[in-house]
């Protein structure tokens, strides 16, 4: 018995799901890296990558919740 081919809306979903990771993880490595560089520069010790850290993960976790919003409003 064949099976039937997923429909475009669960591949499109499924794609969308996959960029989950990059959507966190960007943020978050640009916070650290950005942070390493003013810390660098401005010699204040790590509460300049702690702060940068913290608002790429903000940014990072805001980003994933709009991609589930909209993976979830449009339907599988």
């Amino acid at each position: 018995m064949k099976q039937k081919p997923p429909s475009p809306s669960v591949l499109r979903a499924l794609g969308s799901l996959g960029g989950l990771g990059f959507t966190f993880a960007i943020p978050t490595a640009l916070g650290a890296i950005i942070g390493t560089y003013l810390e660098g520069y401005f010699h204040t010790g790590p509460w300049i990558i702690i702060i940068c850290l913290v608002v790429g993960l903000i940014v990072g976790g805001l980003g994933v919740y709009g991609l589930l919003k909209t993976v979830l409003r449009n339907g599988f």
